[in-house]
């Protein structure tokens, strides 16, 4: 029953962050900190890109990283389920911040590829985002609690 708590809680959390009851500050530090990466990493890779808060430009295209363009709403689900699935603390600790590690590096990835894709072909921006990059976040939030819980699953006695 705890388990299903855990979850429900780790969704309502999600679902307010995303709606806008629950953040502020926090969230739109995280949405700066994920405009600041992503700006580095286009930076890095040729791209001329300047970031004004969740603002990221270049002379021929611009995007605001909001709320959903973070990692926030697929850790808080991700972390629930790790937290709701029998498992020692440590390996629920192991497993936690592997999500957080890999879910973060990849949604900086999404955004700086994102920005790559309506910079350079914005005719396909609206698909890649939203079908084939969240999807795939979706995907590998789920594969990555899956090979946590197949690893390092208790095994309940009945």
């Amino acid at each position: 029953m705890l388990s299903w708590l855990i979850i429900a809680g780790s969704l309502a959390l999600t679902l307010g962050v995303y709606s806008g009851l629950l953040g502020g500050f926090w969230i739109d530090a995280v949405a700066r900190w994920t405009a600041r990466w992503a700006n580095g990493m286009l930076n890095a890779i040729g791209f001329d890109t300047t970031v004004n808060g969740t603002i990221l430009a270049s002379d021929s295209f611009a995007m605001n990283v909001v709320t959903e363009c973070t990692s926030i709403g697929l850790l808080l689900l991700s972390l629930g389920a790790v937290a709701a699935h029998g498992a020692t603390i440590k390996t629920r600790l192991l497993g936690a911040g592997l999500g957080i590690i890999v879910l973060t590096g990849v949604n900086i990835v999404w955004v700086a590829s994102l920005f790559w894709i309506g910079a350079v072909l914005s005719q396909h921006l609206g698909i890649v985002h939203l079908l084939m990059w969240q999807s795939a976040m979706i995907l590998l939030t789920i594969i990555l609690w899956l090979y946590r819980a197949d690893r390092f699953a208790v095994t309940r006695q009945t």
